[in-house]
């Protein structure tokens, strides 16, 4: 009868390890950016802007265009500092433009909210 006391024991812990040791894996890695881009004047978002997401010195880059909501989602696969650019282009030639910097989290969405300004460059 004492041997059978410890061996129900010894066989519930062999029988949950793996659960224990292999349920860590599923953590989600990735790193989630959305890049929302506003008018400065009316505050509402805007459609059709090139976005471009780089580090510098470094692998992380996407290219994309803004949709109807003025968002351009992507993802990227470890965290890191990178730099937002947004351009839209106008009617006579120029462009406006703007960027900021933003830090990547691990397995988190960072929203990066870029204001394009009323100036035109050319």
């Amino acid at each position: 009868m004492r041997k059978i006391n410890r061996i129900i024991p010894l066989i519930l812990f062999i029988s949950l390890l793996p659960t224990v040791l292999f349920s860590s894996c599923d953590k989600d890695t990735n790193c989630y950016i959305d890049v929302l881009v506003c008018d400065e004047i009316s505050r509402n978002p805007v459609s059709g802007v090139s976005i471009e997401i780089k580090q510098e010195g470094g692998v992380v880059h996407a290219d994309g265009v803004t949709g109807a909501n003025g968002i351009f989602s992507t993802h990227f696969n470890a965290p890191a500092i990178v730099i937002v650019k947004a351009d839209l282009p106008v009617e006579n030639g120029g462009h406006r433009r703007n960027e900021t910097s933003i830090r990547l989290k691990e397995g988190e969405t960072v929203t990066a909210n870029i204001t394009l300004p009323i100036k035109v460059e050319y």
